[in-house]
């Protein structure tokens, strides 16, 4: 379906978002309208009540991110009441896995509570213990990574389906997110991941519903004819970085997406970060617009 054409309803038929697994692709075009039209209403100077008098829990082992910041600007700016808490080594996990503890959280008044661990089964865990919304605030392969990548895709290249992504790293880490939503929305995926890590039967065959799905070894032939490049950071032998000799054999329009931050063995070379191609920032910005746009269609049921 082309993006274009969709006509949003501002609804979508899911309490969480936990994983992009079971998302539909209007569903997740439902999300990237509102989060569209939010940055729209917010740049007029419009002031948004989605979550006014709502609190919305943050579960977080740091204490400074960049995606904690984005969430506690999104609820904010929704009217929102960001609750903030910081919890380190085993006193997280140990919360999370108490049904008991977490039924009673939910029944302090909290409407939504945002997960921002490293597993995506730490959300899995709360979700099927309240009855309120649970979102999956993963800062590195998280479904509002995802989204937001999908937005910059979406805002460059002024589409959806019939692009080439080429995304290189290790596919069982970011295929519930970003694999599940680029295949969704109808790109054509090339997997480049050593053959020790090639993904799942799983995998293949939910972005075999979809579209073509393609798995090699090799970077360059992996990049040839990509309009877009994700690159994991998943700290892949030096064979797998992405620099400007292979992506050369990508479109000359080709834009790098990436979460940031990006570490040493983050998968790209330097010359590719200062390139013009490289929207890992604009990805960045748009985390915000994301997760107010899943907040509001979650948590505030309200149309625009």
């Amino acid at each position: 379906m082309d993006i274009n054409k969709f006509s949003p309803t501002g609804i979508i038929d899911k309490k969480h978002l936990v994983s992009l697994a079971n998302y539909t692709e209007e569903e997740i075009y439902e999300i990237l309208y509102r989060a569209k039209e939010i940055s729209i209403r917010l740049s007029a100077g419009e002031k948004l009540n989605y979550l006014k008098n709502k609190y919305v829990s943050l579960l977080t082992k740091r204490s400074f991110a960049r995606s904690r910041i984005a969430f506690e600007t999104a609820v904010t700016k929704l009217s929102g009441i960001p609750m903030i808490s910081t919890m380190h080594g085993s006193e997280l996990e140990t919360i999370v896995k108490d049904k008991l503890t977490m039924e009673a959280i939910s029944g302090y008044g909290i409407n939504a509570i945002v997960v921002q661990t490293a597993e995506t089964t730490d959300a899995e865990q709360i979700e099927k213990a309240v009855n309120i919304p649970v979102i999956n605030a993963n800062s590195k392969s998280g479904p509002c990574e995802a989204l937001a990548a999908l937005l910059t895709v979406w805002k460059k290249k002024g589409k959806l389906s019939g692009l080439k992504a080429t995304m290189v790293g290790n596919p069982e880490v970011f295929a519930d997110s970003f694999i599940y939503a680029f295949a969704n929305c109808g790109l054509d995926i090339t997997l480049v991941c050593p053959e020790d890590k090639n993904p799942s039967t799983e995998i293949v065959n939910h972005c075999n519903q979809y579209g073509d799905l393609v798995i090699v070894s090799n970077v360059e032939e992996g990049l040839k004819g990509a309009d877009v490049v994700f690159v994991s950071d998943d700290g892949l032998d030096y064979q797998y970085t992405v620099d400007s000799i292979n992506l050369s054999y990508a479109k000359p329009d080709v834009i790098v997406l990436h979460t940031l931050p990006v570490t040493p063995d983050g998968g790209l070379a330097e010359e590719v970060i200062d390139s013009p191609c490289f929207v890992g920032l604009q990805e960045a910005l748009h985390l915000p617009e994301i997760e107010m746009a899943t907040l509001s269609l979650l948590v505030g049921k309200q149309k625009l």
